[in-house]
This record gives structure tokens, C-alpha cells and sequence, in this order.
């Protein structure tokens, strides 16, 4: 490659000092290497946050549910069971002992890691036991549905975590996975837990495993869609390197601010990725386009006046976009914001550090065959969008109120059918549990007592078999715990035996208050006393829990008026993890509408500054919105419930959407003012056609970023649909759903603005 030649209007020292800025970039970044590896290690080893630590401590929702676990239990348990896992079989209690005796596994401390461990053989035996006596099948059908299967035989164990164990998570449950296998059955296939600890640690895994198996064969696909976007191997290595060095930077982000990995952050690095390379693709188009049209002396200084500003604010709308997320109460998407944010700024500036000084010195060269190739396609589909902008625009606005009418009917989950797919190992082991033993949601209603309250313990027996019956007759709840369930049935007897019998049930059950409370079903707490009451319904039928909770309530609260409510010192609440769940999804939707608000206000308002005024600014907003809204109203429409990973599409698409109508306006911009001139140049201002000088613009924005901005979303695109073939579905929905939205930016970017800025409405664009 030869030297720069000398040409006037340059200083020759301008590309001796681009080329030193860009060398000396390139030293530090390879100094930082090493901390960045460094950083990057310690965050990926860490454990990621559980779904109670998603939401702030202050959080009311899940201050409740701790008070419920610390009232009565860990909600943190591991179901397990396994065929052969039979009433009596001596395998359970051969687990129990090694779980439980003095070599059960401890932290360093010597704290354990598990609580007592309840299995259907052990409260069998208590049910038959003295005082309450019952036979054995009459034992066996109370316990159906909650420890015992249809069958009358399967049964399994309910492992509750201490918070040691919980904090060693992946530990544990591999400890109680290799003891099954030694005690129980040498099959591990043959093996089914369930509960949250699994859920914890599934989710921690297949996150994990999405990014080792689908990491490397992303970043291929992106570097080669980069190579062939800008037909040039060393710029495309380029471009790719410094980018991956700023998903390094984004670790070390992680790790300086002290956050812990989460599923969410699983895609952050390709994202950041993808953003930076096509941020890359825009920057070394600029060059090359400056290197074709001007002297070789002060190619970089040109392209720099040239790309700057769009390149600027295509990633700082992005990082807006981004940021929005900060305004969630859940900690995954709040730090995925932020740290995402942090990587395209810094990507931005390592580019416009690093490649306009080395293209200074080694331009690409042999670009100017393609030109003619790459300008065929945009030129026919201006042609068809400038005659067509009418029919275009009032398509893209039918569209529009039609989805809009769908975005109201958005729902959010967290629940298992939203974390898993049905081919998973979790969805297999929960739908085995349930259709062997019987549903795993459970739902809590404690019944309150206050100290002041006169009702004796054999009345308040009664509301609690009341409240138990009611949850019964909701549509798909089975199984019932509560004090009830060890003490004996009602005699139906009226009269004097009747009375004889009830006295004789309340004797029994005053005798075994403290018994009851061992069991974790009465508690005294709060200068009252506590009674538990525990339902269970499938955690695999896709519950709308705001809908369920309202049902439990309204079966639950006459009961309470009937027995006096709070004249007689009587409440009931539905507590436990169900309350938390709807909150959690409550929180995803409303974060969904507000970080998509304010990043649109926020991109609104700097539209407007940049195309100064308000009405074009509203009017280029038109193409940004039209994905978003397209896709979530007709997810809306659907009722596919969205989660946690899909839910920041649309502030993410909201951002990279604007990178492309910046592009596309700066262009447009630039030729409305040559347009412009050349008609005054030709005719009277008087005869002067602006549909026509807007006809004209359109047609040079198309020839100077349609290509550009198609392999960019092409390389966005592709290269994040690659994860779509993961297991964990947060990351497979957040993948196919931000592809889609990608390519449906570019339809905005290619078909809706320029029929908006060829239409009527491109009256209020006007030449800087």
C-alpha cells in the first residue's frame, strides 16, 4: 500500500495524527486485556440472583413473603421422587438419614444445608399414630394430591433449603442428586425434582449453556456477515475485535459496580456485539464513501465530518433506548440496562478512535466496482416507494391502529411454561411430579387470630376447615393441608353424643397446639396466632395469577364476615410465593410501558432538536414506533404472555430503529438542500416543485444508506437469531423477538419514512 500522496487543504500531519491516536488506543486496549479477562471470569463464575432478589429489598410483595418464610417456613424446597419411590420404601429413609445424620453437608461454618425433610411415609405414620388413630387407607386418601399420588402408593420428599444451602444452590442439589443415585436408584434419568431451588438452579444452567454453546457460533456468523457487508477481511476483523474488546469492557463494568450475572445479562454480550459491529459497518462505509468521492489526503478527517453526528446520535438513541430500562424495580433488567448502555458508548468511541486513523493509512481499495451493483436495488425500490407513498403511509397507519388496539391486551409471566420449553428436563421432571403425585403450586391463605380474639381453638378449627373446602372448589386446585389434617373429621352427630364428640375433638386439638406448630401449621407471632392453610394447583397450566388470587379472595373473605371478621379479631390473607409471582409480573408489564415511554419521549425530544422542529420530529418518530407497536399489539392480540427477556425488546428495538433513521434523514437532509439548489439554480423559486425536490432527496438518501443500513440490520439480525435455538426461553423469545423487530425497523427505516417524507408530510422537513 502506498503512502498518503499530498494534496492541498489537508495538513499533512492530520493523518499522522489519527494514525497515532489510533495506535496508541489499540496500546491500552491490549494493556486492559488482562483485567478484562480477569473481570469477565469472576463475573460468569459467580452465581446468578435468584427471581426473590430480582425485586428490592423495600419491595412490599416480597417483605410479605419473607415474613410468611419466617413465620412458618423455607419456600425454598426441592420435590424429588422417582418411580419406585413407594409409601415404606427403604430408600426414603436411607435418604433422610444421610441428609439428616452427622454427615449431612454443612457450609464451612458447619451450618447445614437442609431443614428437616418431610417425606409421605414419615407423616403416614403420624396420621396413624396416636392421637388421631386412622387407619391407613383413611390416612392415604388425606394425604392424596399433596405427598401421596393417585395411585395410593407413589409418594416423594420435599427437601426445604436453610439459607446456606440456598447460597450453595448448585451444590446441593447435585449433593442430593448423587445421594439418590447411591440410595434410591442407579438411573438418572429415573429421577424428577421440581420446586424453586430446581427452577434456580435450571435457569442458572440453561442460561449459562446458552451462552458456551451459542456464543462462539454468533460471533461467527456476525464476523462473517461483517466481511461480507464491508467486502474487506481486515477491516472486518477489525471492526469485530474492537467491538468483542468492548463486551469485555462491559464485564468489567459488571465487576467494578459489584452486580452478580443474571439470565438477562446472558445476551448483553451479543448484543453489544452486534450494536458495535454495525455501528462499525456505518463508520467504514462513511470512509470508504469519502475515499471514493475526494482526494486520498484527509480521507478520515472528511469522513469524520461526514459520519460523525449520525454515528453519534444512531448510538447515543441506542444507549437512551437502553438506559430506559434503569426505571424497572427488577434488578436483571435495570443492570442490563445500564451495563449495555455503558458498551455501545464506549464501542462508539473505540471505533472513531481506532479506524479512521488506520483507514488513513490502508484504505480499502476496489470498492467502486460494487457501487454500481449496490446502488441497483435501492434505486428501484425508491422508484416504488415515492410513487406508491400514499398507499404506503395509509397502510402503515391502518396497521398501526390496529395493533394498537392489541397492546392493552399484553399479559407478563414468570411462571415455568415462560422460563422453560416443553422439551426441557424441568418441564419433563414437573409434568412426571404432577401426574404421579399431584400439583406443585402452592397457595397459602393464613387465617389471623388476634390475641384479643375470643374465638376458642376449636372455632377456629372450624373456619379453617371452611377456608379449606372453599380453596377445594376452585377449578383446579387439589390437595389440602392444614391443622385439620391431623386431627380428626367433625362428628356429623347432633344432640348430646354430638356435642360429647365436639367437646372431645376440641380436647384433643387444645392438647396438640404445640404439636401443630412443629408442623409448621399454627404459629404465635405478632401478639396473635397464625394458622396455615395450603393448596395446591398445577404450576404447568399457565394460571393468570391476578385472576386466581382474586378467586381465593373471593371465597375466602365471606367466610371471614361470617365468623365476625375483624369485630372478632379475624382476618385472612393469601400469602406465600403466589402473591410475589403476580407482582413480579405486574412489575414486568408496567416496566415494559414506562421504559418504553421515556425512551420515546426522550428520542422524541431529541429528534426534534436534530431536525428542528417539532412536527418533523413527531413525523420521523412514525417509523421508529411502527415496530414496537406492530409486534407487541399482535403479541397482545395472541395473548402470548411475555417474559422477562422479551420485555426489554421494545425499548432496545426502540433505540437501534432510530440508528437507521438517522442514517437515512442525514442523507435525505443533505440532499433536499442540493436539490434545492439545483432547482433554484434552474427555475424561479415561484415554479420550483418541492414534492419533486423531496422525490429527488429520497432517491440520494437511498443511494447513500439503504445498503448500509440493510447489511447492518442483516448482521443484527441473523447474528442474534442464532441464540433463538436455545433451551432457556427467555433468551430464545428476547432472540427471534429482537430479530424480528430489527427487520421491521428496516422496513420503517426503507418503506415508511421515505413514503412519509415523499408524501405531504415531508413538507415539514426542510434543508439545514
Amino acid at each position: 500500500m502506498t503512502p498518503p500522496d499530498s494534496q492541498a487543504g489537508v495538513p499533512v500531519a492530520s493523518g499522522s495524527r489519527l494514525l497515532l491516536v489510533s495506535l496508541t488506543t489499540l496500546g491500552l486496549l491490549a494493556c486492559a486485556v488482562p483485567f478484562i479477562v480477569r473481570a469477565a471470569i469472576a463475573v460468569m463464575g459467580a452465581d446468578s440472583t435468584t427471581p426473590i432478589e430480582w425485586v428490592p429489598t423495600t419491595f412490599p410483595p416480597r417483605q410479605a413473603y419473607q415474613q410468611f418464610t419466617s413465620q412458618f417456613e423455607s419456600g425454598d424446597v426441592v420435590v424429588v421422587s422417582w418411580p419406585g419411590c413407594t409409601l415404606g420404601a427403604p430408600a426414603i429413609s436411607r435418604f433422610i438419614a444421610a441428609a439428616s445424620g452427622t454427615a449431612a453437608p454443612r457450609d464451612p461454618q458447619g451450618r447445614p444445608w437442609f431443614e428437616s425433610i418431610v417425606a409421605g411415609s414419615t407423616v403416614l405414620e403420624r396420621l396413624m399414630a396416636q392421637p388421631l388413630s386412622l387407619d391407613r387407607e383413611a390416612a392415604i386418601d388425606r394425604l392424596r394430591g399433596m405427598l401421596v399420588g393417585p395411585d395410593g402408593e407413589t409418594t416423594c420428599l420435599v427437601i426445604p433449603f436453610t439459607p446456606e444451602g440456598l447460597s450453595d444452590r448448585r451444590r446441593a442439589v447435585a449433593w442430593i442428586r448423587d445421594t439418590l443415585l447411591q440410595t434410591a436408584t442407579t438411573k438418572a434419568s429415573e429421577l424428577h425434582l421440581a420446586g424453586p431451588v430446581i427452577e434456580n438452579v435450571a435457569v442458572d444452567e440453561a442460561s449459562g449453556d446458552s451462552l458456551r454453546l451459542y456464543g462462539a457460533p454468533a460471533a461467527a456468523v456476525i464476523l462473517a456477515l461483517t466481511w461480507w457487508a464491508l467486502r474487506s477481511l481486515r477491516y472486518a476483523l477489525l471492526v469485530f475485535v474492537l467491538s468483542l474488546l468492548c463486551v469485555g469492557v462491559c464485564f468489567w463494568s459488571l465487576h467494578a459496580w459489584g452486580d452478580r450475572m443474571n439470565p438477562v445479562l446472558i445476551v448483553m454480550p451479543l448484543l453489544v456485539l452486534t450494536l458495535g459491529v454495525s455501528g462499525g459497518i456505518h463508520l467504514v462505509n462513511y470512509l470508504v464513501e469519502a475515499a471514493e468521492t475526494g482526494p486520498r489526503r484527509g480521507v478520515a478527517a472528511r469522513a469524520i465530518a461526514l459520519g460523525w453526528l449520525p454515528c453519534s446520535l444512531s448510538a447515543g438513541t441506542t444507549a437512551l433506548g437502553l438506559l430506559s430500562l434503569i426505571v424497572s424495580e427488577l434488578e436483571p433488567i435495570r443492570v442490563f440496562g445500564f451495563h449495555a448502555a455503558f458498551g455501545v458508548v464506549a464501542t462508539l468511541a473505540v471505533l472513531f478512535l481506532v479506524v479512521p486513523g488506520i483507514f488513513e493509512r490502508w484504505p480499502i481499495s476496489g470498492r467502486a466496482d460494487h457501487a454500481a451493483v449496490e446502488s441497483a436495488g435501492p434505486s428501484w425500490l425508491a422508484d416504488t416507494v415515492v410513487r406508491r407513498a400514499m398507499p404506503i403511509t395509509a397502510t402503515a397507519v391502518v396497521a398501526l391502529a390496529v395493533a394498537g388496539f392489541g397492546v392493552p391486551q399484553i399479559r407478563a409471566s414468570v411462571g415455568i411454561d415462560t422460563l422453560f420449553t416443553s422439551e426441557s428436563a424441568v418441564f419433563r421432571d414437573y409434568r412426571w411430579l404432577e401426574e404421579h403425585i399431584g400439583p406443585l403450586a402452592p397457595i397459602e391463605v393464613v387465617v389471623r387470630f388476634r390475641e384479643s380474639s375470643s374465638l376458642r381453638p376449636a372455632e377456629r378449627l372450624d373456619i379453617v376447615r371452611e377456608v379449606g373446602a372453599a380453596l377445594e372448589t376452585l377449578p383446579g386446585v387439589s390437595g389440602l393441608t392444614s391443622a385439620a389434617l391431623f386431627l380428626p373429621d367433625l362428628p356429623e352427630a347432633s344432640g348430646l353424643r354430638g356435642t360429647v364428640q365436639k367437646a372431645a375433638v376440641a380436647r384433643k386439638l387444645e392438647s396438640n397446639l404445640i404439636q401443630l406448630a412443629d408442623m409448621s401449621l399454627i404459629r404465635e407471632a405478632d401478639g396473635g396466632q397464625l394458622w396455615r392453610v395450603t393448596a395446591r394447583a398445577s404450576a404447568l397450566a399457565g394460571l393468570d395469577y391476578g385472576d386466581f388470587l382474586r378467586r381465593v379472595k373471593s371465597v375466602v373473605d365471606p367466610i371471614v364476615v361470617t365468623h365476625g371478621g375483624s369485630d372478632a379479631g379475624v382476618a385472612a390473607d393469601c400469602t406465600g410465593v403466589l402473591p410475589l409471582i403476580n407482582a413480579i409480573q405486574k412489575t414486568l408489564l408496567g416496566d415494559l410501558f414506562s421504559s418504553f415511554l421515556s425512551a420515546c419521549a426522550v428520542i422524541t425530544v431529541v429528534m426534534m432538536v436534530v431536525e428542528r422542529g417539532a412536527m418533523a420530529g413527531l413525523v420521523a418518530m412514525i417509523p421508529n414506533v411502527f415496530p414496537m407497536i406492530l409486534l407487541f399489539g399482535l403479541l397482545g392480540w395472541v395473548r402470548l404472555p411475555l417474559d422477562i427477556g422479551s420485555t426489554m425488546t421494545a425499548s432496545i428495538a426502540l433505540g437501534m430503529a432510530v440508528d437507521g433513521t438517522f442514517h437515512f434523514l442525514t442523507f435525505f437532509r443533505r440532499g433536499l438542500a442540493r436539490s434545492a439548489a439545483d432547482a433554484a439554480a434552474t427555475t424561479s423559486e415561484a415554479v420550483a416543485d418541492p414534492p419533486a425536490i423531496r422525490s429527488a432527496a429520497v432517491h440520494e438518501a437511498y443511494r447513500h444508506s439503504a445498503t448500509a443500513l440493510a447489511q447492518s440490520a442483516i448482521v443484527c439480525g441473523l447474528g442474534i437469531l442464532v441464540f433463538a435455538a436455545s433451551s432457556f426461553a427467555p433468551t430464545r423469545r428476547f432472540a427471534w423477538m429482537l430479530s424480528l423487530l430489527v427487520w421491521a425497523a428496516l422496513i420503517g427505516d426503507l418503506v415508511v419514512l421515505p413514503a412519509l417524507l415523499a408524501s405531504p408530510a415531508g413538507k415539514w422537513f426542510r434543508p439545514r
